[in-house]
């Protein structure tokens, strides 16, 4: 089994962003199924790795990249990972005619590069042959990465600055033009491949589809499609269900997907993931640490933590610290799920009514139609005299005939984690069915099982045994008027609207756009961010709001007691993912 390095505790740091490359690489965990997702990431040609929040998509781009790395001086491939994950901050930002999210996304990448050219020291201040210096004119390398960072952080000024027209004075007129035409980003790139014999760029986005602001997903996937050629691999993290491609990007043909689902709970999928999360342990924790020892002490009661995060990293992690504050029984086990519920996942998915304003009704009822119908119909199904051995964590709606705003409704609870889509299945009448597994964490905590074990009921799960629920459902159909009763209607002729409609499909009227709520995300208190309750005590005096930590430097946070390099990467990526979703 492996270690990590002698003395470091990384098992609270349950996202990818929070550890540094070194660290990723030093404590990532590939088992032949990430092994060919890694491949495939590595490959020429375009590619969407898809997956919901906290499965690992960050952490299998990274992984690309260090392996990339270590292969440069072979293989000649330049890998580029590049972070949007404060993209939110840009919704309906310009700066003058130009949009600055276009701005910023450019740039990112541009700096990006010239990062890891000089981490691969090909890029040098004895360079006579400099792009960067041909493009903005300055000659020292480390005066050009300092450039460059500086006018990422006076774009993001756009987005809180009372006086707009001085930020785009100071980052002048020349710049916005050049970096505002994708054009000069591909003249650019096009020079360093050739400078340094690169047989092929890979840039692996991340964050950047993640958002429920179509705008600015289509203007990135114009983008995408417009690098992607022979020399340029586009690899980009995507959520399922909810990413707008916009109207030129067909998936499948501009790019292919590679899923991230493998959720089983049984078989050898089972054990193959169990094995899995028991390394991630492993690595993040010293060989000799009390902690570690407790750990592997239980081992029937780690796997039980295993499957309750529904196959899921970053949900594990959680229950896992909190089962450790409290001792391993599998009361503490259900307890913390509960606590994982009741403090993460729900939340999470309730605040999507704040950043979603126009589809607020749409989180409510969905949440509602969960947990007042589908699960305790699953309940049922579980409990009932004629059941088979199986229990069921999983329900069925046919493909067809399913109104379009609860489709949107079972869409964001697949993107907030509460259901995790699984494929199609053969249901009633000779029909095909959308599978969604619910959280099991969540079926735990409403007694959605039939028996009082935890051992019993986790064993007992089978994906084959399902409720199945028809379009023509009376129940549904109550739902299903409560959405559209509260729908928009075109202003024009009193149509109903369908979700993320930008004309009325009856008159053509065009719909108007919903006004930007990061401001109001930033105002929230830092209470709301996924870190702990000593975390955010320690925090809280100095910077009481989100919109505090966002504008802070990981440098301020770490002049407070107990915040150090782990500690404040955690709290700024924390209120980044809040802002970003």
């Amino acid at each position: 089994m492996t270690t990590n390095p002698p003395g470091a505790d990384y098992l609270e740091a349950a996202r990818s962003e929070d550890l540094q490359l070194q660290e990723v690489r030093d404590l990532g965990v590939v088992t032949d199924f990430e092994q060919g997702i890694i491949d495939s990431l590595k490959s020429p040609g375009a590619h969407l790795l898809q997956g919901a929040r906290g499965v690992g998509k960050t952490t299998l781009l990274r992984l690309a990249e260090t392996q990339m790395d270590g292969e440069f001086v072979e293989k000649r491939i330049l890998a580029v990972y590049v972070n949007f994950k404060t993209s939110t901050l840009f919704e309906g930002i310009s700066a003058g005619h130009r949009n600055a999210f276009q701005i910023w996304v450019n740039a990112k990448i541009l700096q990006n590069v010239h990062e890891k050219l000089v981490l691969l020291r090909l890029l040098t201040d004895t360079d006579k042959h400099d792009p960067y210096e041909r493009v903005f004119g300055i000659s020292s390398v480390e005066q050009t990465g300092t450039f460059l960072v500086n006018k990422l952080q006076q774009i993001q000024k756009l987005a809180f600055a009372a006086d707009k027209a001085a930020v785009e004075k100071e980052l002048g007129e020349e710049f916005l033009n050049s970096l505002f035409d994708p054009s000069f980003l591909g003249g650019v790139i096009g020079e360093v491949s050739e400078r340094f014999r690169l047989s092929r760029l890979v840039l692996l986005f991340d964050e950047a589809a993640h958002t429920f602001i179509p705008a600015q997903q289509e203007i990135f996937f114009e983008l995408f499609k417009y690098l992607q050629s022979g020399h340029i691999s586009c690899k980009a993290a995507v959520y399922p269900t909810v990413t707008s491609y916009g109207r030129n990007f067909e998936v499948g043909h501009d790019a292919l997907i590679l899923s991230m689902d493998r959720y089983e709970p049984a078989g050898s999928a089972r054990k193959l993931y169990r094995t899995q999360f028991r390394e991630i342990v492993a690595k993040r924790l010293p060989q000799q640490s009390k902690k570690r020892k407790e750990i592997f002490s239980h081992g029937e009661l780690l796997d039980q933590c295993v499957d309750i995060s529904t196959g899921n990293p970053r949900a594990f992690l959680h229950i896992l610290t909190d089962v450790l504050r409290s001792g391993f029984s599998a009361r503490t086990i259900a307890l913390a799920a509960q606590d994982y519920v009741d403090k993460e996942l729900l939340p999470y998915h309730l605040n999507l009514a704040k950043r979603l304003p126009k589809y607020s009704a749409h989180v409510r009822v969905g949440l509602e139609l969960l947990r007042h119908y589908i699960i305790p119909e699953i309940r049922k199904k579980n409990r009932s005299e004629t059941k088979s051995k199986y229990q069921a964590a999983a329900f069925t709606l046919p493909v067809r005939d399913v109104s379009p705003n609860l489709r949107l409704s079972i869409d964001i609870l697949c993107y907030s984690g509460t259901l995790l889509s699984k494929g199609t299945v053969k249901i009633a009448n000779q029909k095909t069915g959308n599978r969604y597994v619910v959280n099991i964490a969540l079926l735990l905590t409403e007694r959605a099982f039939s028996s009082g074990n935890l051992k019993e009921n986790l064993d007992s799960i089978s994906l084959t045994d399902y409720r199945e629920f028809s379009a023509a459902d009376a129940t549904l159909e109550s739902y299903v008027n409560e959405l559209n009763a509260v729908g928009d209607l075109c202003p024009q002729c009193s149509t109903q609207l369908l979700p993320n409609s930008k004309f009325c499909a009856q008159c053509g009227s065009k719909v108007q756009e919903v006004a930007s709520v990061i401001a109001g995300l930033l105002d929230d208190k830092i209470d709301a961010l996924s870190i702990s309750d000593r975390l955010k005590g320690r925090i809280r005096p100095r910077f009481p709001k989100v919109g505090h930590v966002v504008q802070a430097s990981r440098h301020e946070l770490m002049t407070i007691d107990y915040i150090k390099d782990v500690r404040s990467r955690i709290i700024k990526n924390a209120a980044d993912e809040y802002i970003s979703g």
